[in-house]
Parts: C-alpha cells; structure tokens; sequence
C-alpha cells in the first residue's frame, strides 16, 4: 500500500484552489456572488465539471459559457451546475457570470470539481471597472417593452460595459445597482437607500459599508462611470429637478475618492442613453444639462487626472422593460465605449 503524504495533498489543495478564478468583485471569504456579472472562471482536462452551488438566495439567472458557447441558465436552482454530458474528453474553458443584480438574488460558490485536472486560467493584464446604474446592469435588457423585469430578463453580460471589455481584451468588475444615483437615487418612491459612491465601498453587495480591502491584483487601469439617469429624475411632490452644480461637485468628489485607491486610473465618464432634451420638457434638456455638467466636472479635476467624456447618444424607441436601453442599444454603446477606451490606452 502506498500513502500519499499530507504536505503534497495539500500543495495540490493549494494549486487547485489557485487555478479557480473568481471573476468580478467576490468577497473570497463568502464566495458569495452578489454584483451583476460576477461569477467563477476555470480551466480543465477531462469530460465532465461540477461547480457546487452551497446556497442559493431569491431568484438569479446566469450564463454558463464553456469554450465559448454560452447557455443561459434562466433560473438557477439545486445544489450544482454540471458540465453537458456530451462534453468530450479534453482540455476546456468554463465560465459561470451572473446575469441577475443582487436584489434578486445571490449564487454562493462552493468547490468546483472534475473528473480529470484542473489547470491554470488565463488572466488579463488589462482591468476595467465599470460603476453605474440599471443601465449598466442590465435591466431588461432581454425584454420587449411593454414587459416586467426580472432576474430572467437582465443579461449583465451583454451589457456595454461588460462587451466593451470582452472587445478589448480586458477583465472586469462591475458595481452597479438598479435606481442608484451619484447624489440622488430614483425619484417616485423617495429611495433613501446608499448613494453609489457610499455602496461602492461594500465588497459584495450587500455586505457592510466600506468593507472592501482593495486588493492589488484588482487594481483597474480603467474606470468608467455611467451614473445620473436617476438623479435627473424628479417628480412633483416628492422632489424638484436636479441642481447641475450639485451633480458636477459629485462627479469630482466621487472620481477624486476612487483615485485615492487607483491613483493611475484613466476614468471615462459617460453621458446615459435614457436621458434625452425633449422629456420631460425641453426647458430641462436633460441630456445637455447632464453633458455640461460632466464637462465642468472634467475641467474641475484638471491635467492631474486622465479622463474623458464618452457621449452616449439618447436611445430609439425600441426598448427593453420600464424603457431601458436593449441588446442593440447596449452593443452599440459598448462600439462607442471600446473605441474610446483603446484610443486613450493604447489598447
């Protein structure tokens, strides 16, 4: 009989739990997936994979994708997710990104394990990070308006952020939440929940209030904010329309407390598709209000910091649910953001 000593079992232990790569911002000591397009990424040898799922909360939807063919998986349920059983015996790529946003729902990852080995994973030197709103997480992105969003409907992958990086090369976290503003949530029920530049400090969603520790290995070289379709948003009784200067000293502070942690960052500050200068009136001119304002705050934080105007133009009448930008919208913006973005890093 021969035994195996505990030293080499638990260097392969180690290897192993190295070549698993979480993808997006995961909190490593939950495994928790909670950000829209977080998920699991892993290379292997072998005919068949099972990622244990070690709880599930609410409802998600999320997209396995293995060699590069992706299969939605509408409603994830049960204890795991397992590889086609047609796979064939070989080297393979597998990766697991939620599609859904956190207040529908949460996928905690548990161990992840093959009939054969599992090696390295390819990591980016190119990190973009991609803050926003609805827009960016891909609300209704699946539907066709009039329709109700759901967890089924968002398609956090096919969003611009997430296809501009894909384009570039580049990996990605996305921090976005649904009704989030910069200075002010969504109007016609008085949110009064955490504004983006608090809820940017969680590490998972919904964990606590500036319990992100910054790794170095998640250090972005891009930063692309898309924040404002809700603080523009004003209903009477409940608030008035937005003060532009208000907006811009929030941009500033925002950009100036994000380059505090990523001091080499080139930040690209986009104009939102759902905001346009004929709703809802033309005295607003909501899409001119916002691009002078994003202008100011650019001027504001001055030669010391390397960012730029990305002009969305105001989306067509073909729309998701509750009028949010759809694949087609968001594949066209993701064109306009990668150009940006490729011209100003040489990517």
């Amino acid at each position: 009989m021969r035994f195996t000593s505990p030293s080499i079992l638990l260097l392969a232990a180690i290897e192993h739990a190295a070549a698993i790569r979480f993808l997006g911002r995961v909190n490593p000591e939950t495994r928790q997936l909670t950000w829209p397009g977080t998920g699991v990424s892993f290379t292997f040898t072998g005919s068949s994979a099972t990622i244990e799922l070690s709880a599930l909360t609410g409802t998600n939807s999320a997209q396995l994708t293995i060699d590069g063919v992706e299969t939605v998986l509408s409603s994830v349920s049960g204890t795991s997710i397992t590889t086609p059983s047609n796979l064939r015996h070989g080297n393979h790529t597998v990766e697991l990104r939620k599609r859904s946003e956190a207040s529908f729902g949460t996928i905690t990852i548990g161990s992840i394990t093959t009939d054969g080995i599992i090696g390295p994973d390819a990591v980016s030197d190119r990190k973009m990070q991609i803050i926003g709103d609805s827009i960016t997480v891909g609300y209704g992105l699946d539907g066709d308006y009039p329709c109700v969003n759901t967890a089924a409907v968002e398609n956090n992958p096919k969003t611009y952020g997430a296809l501009a990086a894909s384009a570039l090369g580049a990996d990605y976290d996305i921090i976005a939440w649904s009704g989030i503003g910069l200075i002010r949530n969504f109007a016609s029920n008085q949110d009064t929940g955490d504004i983006m530049p608090q809820r940017w400090t969680r590490y998972g969603a919904l964990d606590p209030l500036a319990s992100y520790t910054f790794p170095e290995a998640a250090t972005p070289d891009v930063v692309v904010i898309n924040l404002g379709t809700n603080d523009f948003g004003y209903s009477e009784g409940v608030r008035g329309p937005i003060v532009p200067a208000e907006y811009t000293d929030g941009m500033v502070n925002f950009v100036s407390k994000i380059k505090s942690h990523y001091p080499d960052a080139a930040f690209f500050l986009l104009t939102s598709p759902m905001l346009n200068d004929g709703w809802p009136s033309t005295q607003d001119a909501q899409k001119t209000t916002q691009r002078n304002a994003l202008m100011a705050a650019i001027e504001q934080l001055g030669n010391s910091t390397t960012v730029q105007l990305v002009d969305i133009p105001s989306q067509g009448s073909d729309v998701g649910c509750d009028y949010h930008p759809n694949a087609a919208t968001h594949a066209a913006e993701a064109e306009i953001l990668a150009k940006a973005v490729a011209e100003e890093m040489g990517w």
